[in-house]
């Protein structure tokens, strides 16, 4: 088995860990994360992000004191369509969501927002912009208390809204996002967003996602999460094509290690049949045989999960050759 390059790998586990130091030093319980065809929350497909798996929470208004953070295994399907062209794009199918829960205390939120981004990420200010709503006063006066000296952009749009699925609730809301200069460059990437969740009788809680492979994206200047995340330690995305070979490894990896074949769900099914579709396909291109596909995708599971995984390659092998 190749031994992986270890630039992404060593920074995640970085921004990991200090994700946990920080909000648990804060306080904060820990919430298991669930698998992303748990189908816990009804009103997505897979897991995306971080609330699904704490809207019991909110649901049953017992949201802790102390606050709630999570590390969740996160998926989206919405790249499919682009799968097998040339064009580019920005985020991969799969990331982690570091996120956190807390009843609606806007201040506290914002200085633990910022003391994980600058205090234990050490973050330059510089290279942090806060990106809010003109019209949202609460949130701005909240963030001129705790903004730690960070510039802030001020914006008419609409995409600062919020749904969670929660109709029958009425809950919605309303964000700031957090963008970080990629590096050797003046773009900022949305990292980080901060939402506080509202309901007609008023504020019911604070909600932050913080996503790991934008922090390294960040971090190394690359193009894409498929290039900053742990695949991209095993495998050399040099083109926009070889991210998309990238990205259904990473998405066939996932779905193997959460044993999608035995899932009672078809449309869990037809989705990695469409997934492992694509890879085939790019794998015919850049000449990969199963073995060698199912090499890297144990080597990667190994990465991201700090498990062995080594003795599924002959069963994963099998379920490769019956769909090439």
């Amino acid at each position: 088995m190749q031994e992986p390059k270890r630039n992404n790998t060593e920074y995640l586990d970085f921004v990991e860990s200090k994700f946990s130091e920080c909000f648990s030093i804060k306080g904060y319980f820990m919430e298991q994360p669930v698998e992303i065809t748990s189908k816990i929350d009804s009103t997505i497909d897979f897991i995306g992000s971080s609330i699904s798996p704490l809207k019991k929470y909110i649901i049953n208004g017992n949201i802790p004191e102390e606050g709630i953070y999570i590390l969740q295994n996160s998926m989206k399907s919405k790249n499919l369509k682009h799968m097998k062209d040339n064009f580019h794009q920005k985020f991969g199918c799969y990331y982690k969501c570091m996120g956190t829960l807390t009843q609606p205390n806007i201040e506290k939120c914002t200085y633990d927002l910022f003391d994980y981004l600058i205090n234990y990420l050490k973050i330059k200010r510089e290279d942090i912009r806060i990106r809010i709503n003109f019209e949202d006063t609460d949130l701005i006066k909240a963030i001129e208390k705790n903004d730690f000296g960070i510039i802030k952009e001020y914006d008419p749009y609409s995409h600062y809204k919020h749904k969670y699925g929660m109709d029958d609730e009425k809950i919605i809301g309303r964000d700031f996002n957090i963008g970080i200069r990629k590096k050797n460059t003046n773009e900022f990437i949305n990292s980080a967003a901060f939402v506080l969740m509202e309901s007609p009788k008023g504020p019911i809680g604070i909600d932050m996602a913080f996503g790991n492979c934008t922090f390294s994206m960040c971090k190394f200047g690359y193009e894409s999460t498929i290039a900053s995340s742990r695949m991209g330690d095993l495998v050399d995305i040099d083109s926009v094509e070889k991210e998309k070979f990238a990205d259904a490894l990473i998405a066939v990896s996932i779905l193997l290690k959460e044993d999608v074949i035995n899932h009672p769900s078809k449309h869990f099914k037809n989705k990695f049949k469409r997934y492992l579709n694509i890879l085939l396909y790019w794998s015919q291109k850049y000449n990969y045989i199963e073995e060698e596909l199912i090499d890297i995708i144990i080597n990667f599971l190994n990465l991201e999960y700090n498990y062995s995984f080594d003795d599924h390659e002959k069963e994963w092998v099998k379920i490769l050759k019956k769909e090439r």
